[in-house]
């Protein structure tokens, strides 16, 4: 099925309850799809950069954690309505995301980055800065109730 107009999908997230997939698209939107007859109900903008999804069923609640720095915060109105409901700083890099059910908090994890490199390299063709050692970090972003 067609994800359209999100491209390159590169993380997922799953409403069981409503049949919603949530796909996190390198193309700066959330498309949401009725996983059952494959349509998409909905797309909303989240950051650059995205490669962690999360839902709170609790909360209704789907997350994007992007490589810019934001972690998008997206409720669910109904299994066909969507709506940022905030835009998260988190810290450069901070693409991947772990969300707590118990808890509801979410979990994005970085590092602080050099420069990069002038030139690409067979080990590193796409010219990544390096991480600075140490610099590993963890932020907890807690959940802002009602919306």
């Amino acid at each position: 099925w067609s994800t359209a107009p999100c491209k390159n999908p590169v993380s997922m997230a799953i409403d069981t309850r409503h049949q919603r997939l949530f796909s996190g698209c390198r193309s700066g939107v959330m498309a949401i799809s009725d996983y059952k007859n494959g349509t998409v109900v909905a797309t909303v903008p989240i950051g650059r950069g995205v490669d962690g999804a999360g839902y709170d069923p609790v909360l209704r609640d789907a997350y994007a954690s992007n490589a810019d720095g934001t972690l998008t915060v997206i409720h669910q109105d109904s299994p066909d309505s969507y709506r940022v409901v905030q835009t998260v700083q988190t810290a450069q890099g901070g693409r991947n995301m772990g969300l707590d059910p118990a808890t509801h908090r979410i979990y994005v994890v970085s590092a602080k980055f050099g420069p990069a490199p002038a030139d690409s390299t067979a080990a590193n063709p796409r010219r990544r800065p390096p991480i600075v050692p140490g610099s590993f970090m963890v932020m907890v972003v807690e959940p802002v109730g009602s919306h």
